[in-house]
């Protein structure tokens, strides 16, 4: 059985305003140009830094937006890689407060490291983690330990 590569992300606002920004100053600098309202120097310079800040934005927002990736090497998170043979187990947590509810994937390693606790609350799509873990640790023999419930 092949197990699909799952990706969760979280959108990368202030990237995403300032490529914006960017973009409208390359307008900006090109409605000038075009024009001839100011001096074509102010213009090259909105457009030339308007497209850098577009161009440099836009890329920092779609690389930084991979969080955590399920896939047949183990759990990505944050740039980090844990195998599916160093876990022993994991679990979900669910935080429950007066108008909150937090969600807590926690992975239990072999080798007696503190355990990890990823808050889900934050990606795209956090609601399918569970039933993608469960497919992911069945096939690999990972222990579930199941859903605790804490009230904070």
């Amino acid at each position: 059985m092949e197990l699909p590569t799952v990706q969760y992300r979280q959108h990368r606002l202030a990237y995403s305003v300032a490529a914006v920004f960017g973009f409208l100053a390359a307008c900006q600098g090109y409605y000038w140009l075009a024009t001839g309202s100011v001096s074509s120097f102010l213009g090259w310079i909105f457009l030339i830094i308007g497209l850098m800040a577009f161009c440099g934005c836009s890329w920092t927002a779609i690389r930084k937006s991979l969080v955590m990736e399920l896939n047949h090497e183990g759990i990505m998170y944050k740039k980090a890689i844990y195998a599916w043979n160093s876990l022993r187990s994991y679990a979900i947590r669910k935080e429950v407060g007066e108008s909150s509810l937090f969600v807590y994937l926690i992975l239990s390693f072999n080798d007696g490291r503190e355990p990890l606790e990823i808050q889900l609350d934050w990606l795209d799509n956090s609601e399918s983690v569970p039933e993608q873990m469960e497919v992911y640790a069945k096939f690999f023999q990972v222990q579930f330990d199941g859903i605790e419930r804490k009230e904070v």
